[in-house]
């Protein structure tokens, strides 16, 4: 093996603005998303004891994290009543009406890649699109959510000491089953 064998043949390197989040049925929140991460995996480990010392060996069930994102809340609040509306949906809510509502907009047919391309069955949970995008703006990467749902979404603070330039932004955090990705290039 030469040195030349050994270097990359992409030595581009990755940049934090060149993706996009969506969600199928939650066009304003994809809209308004400025921020998201990757969530990190990672698996559980068995200790093998003997005499001696503990061996850990690889466990048999793996760990995500949670996917995170942050969003601008428009004027009338669409990006973050969305989400409040998916949250209270998913609890006890006050009318039949809103898990209703719920089911009509999460329980729809979304093709993943090794999922059965059938929705999620009226569970009130969603699919999910994080793209990560090449320097030049080229999908690049494509990571689907299955079945996610949010576990939060931030308080909203109102402040009169800000200034008319401030532009309120809210975070939400995601679970999901697993995430699957894919190459575009």
């Amino acid at each position: 093996m030469t040195v030349l064998t050994r270097n990359p043949s992409n030595t581009d390197l990755l940049q934090s603005t060149k993706f996009r989040v969506v969600f199928d049925k939650f066009p304003n929140t994809t809209f308004f998303c400025t921020s998201a991460n990757l969530p990190g995996v990672s698996l559980t480990e068995i200790v093998y004891q003997t005499s001696l010392l503990d061996v850990y060996v690889p466990g048999e069930k793996l760990l995500y994290d949670t996917l995170n994102i942050t969003f601008l809340v428009d004027e009338d609040l669409k990006s973050w009543l969305e989400l409040h509306n998916w949250i209270r949906g998913l609890t006890f809510p006050t009318e039949f009406e809103e898990f209703v509502n719920l089911q009509n907009v999460t329980d729809r047919s979304f093709p993943v890649i090794g999922g059965s391309g059938k929705g999620t069955g009226g569970t009130g949970m969603s699919d999910g699109v994080l793209t990560i995008h090449t320097n030049k703006n080229n999908p690049n990467i494509r990571f689907k959510f299955v079945n996610m749902f949010p576990t939060s979404v931030s308080t909203i603070v109102f402040n009169t000491g800000d200034s008319a330039e401030n532009i309120i932004t809210a975070d939400a955090t995601f679970r999901f089953a697993y995430y699957n990705y894919e190459n575009l290039r």
